[in-house]
């Protein structure tokens, strides 16, 4: 196994539908039609269904009475409405998967991308440009799943056992879920910074185009990670004034009070809308 047998086989994923993969591509330009993307959105109910539940969610303020595009753009943002729409077609995109708890998964996947946007906003990052790249942080994972599921139980197996799930990945696969992940972004056409972010998130020096964007990736999965453990106030404030990352980004002080305040909040809307 390599990866260049992988990802000669994306096309083996489950297809994003033409309409949908005409939406990813609309959100993705600099300047988006937002007449046209509204009359897209009309042909899949279900998605704008999702959008708008997204929408009046937490996460984007709990704004509530958003019933049309129109008004979601008008109250929430170009930025959020750009994430909203892409992670609502991403998660649509891969179906139930024997050996993996898809729930579970965007429920921890959410939950990064909603601490990447805390972090992100405390660093003067743009927050919706980490918000999607926590949505896609680990998508290379659906990938292996999806096109070597025997492969994938194995690594889920060692992994439970203690070992690092990088090193296993390339073991049993010859390549990892970042790299894997990287590549199906640059396919789906999302801009080269996030690529690189997603490719880096394990080596954030390595990064050429987007070093910080990666660092930020790399601590927000570490707090998901490591963040319940810590039961007061003063241990989660230390963590994070010793974290490599943090001390890198120049974290406020009282950055572990804002990630508080959000904690929970995205996988609480992954399990919403899925």
């Amino acid at each position: 196994m390599s990866y260049q047998v992988l990802i000669s086989r994306i096309n083996e994923l489950p297809r994003i539908e033409s309409v949908l993969q005409e939406l990813l591509e609309m959100v993705n330009r600099e300047q988006i039609d937002f007449g046209e993307l509204a009359k897209k959105m009309a042909m899949d109910q279900v998605l704008l269904a999702r959008v708008l539940r997204m929408a009046n969610s937490a996460q984007f303020g709990g704004v509530k009475g958003v019933s049309n595009i129109n008004d979601a753009i008008v109250r929430i943002g170009v930025g959020a409405i750009r994430n909203l729409i892409s992670s609502s077609i991403l998660a649509s995109t891969f179906p139930k998967l024997e050996t993996l708890n898809i729930k579970d998964y965007w429920a921890s996947t959410f939950e990064v991308a909603t601490i990447a946007s805390t972090v992100a906003k405390d660093v003067k990052v743009d927050p919706n440009e980490a918000f999607i790249a926590g949505i896609l942080h680990n998508i290379g994972e659906l990938m292996i799943h999806s096109l070597e599921p025997e492969q994938a139980l194995e690594i889920s197996r060692r992994v439970e056992n203690g070992e690092n799930p990088v090193d296993v990945q390339r073991e049993v696969l010859g390549t990892d879920a970042q790299q894997l992940g990287a590549a199906l972004a640059e396919t789906w056409k999302f801009p080269a910074q996030l690529v690189d972010a997603i490719a880096n998130v394990n080596h954030p020096a390595k990064a050429v185009e987007s070093k910080k964007l990666a660092c930020l990736m790399f601590l927000a999965r570490d707090i998901d990670h490591q963040w319940d453990s810590m039961l007061s106030l003063d241990d989660k404030q230390s963590y994070l004034s010793q974290h490599k990352a943090a001390v890198a980004l120049s974290v406020s002080p009282d950055l572990a009070e804002q990630i508080d305040q959000v904690r929970g909040q995205g996988s609480e809307m992954a399990y919403e809308l899925f």
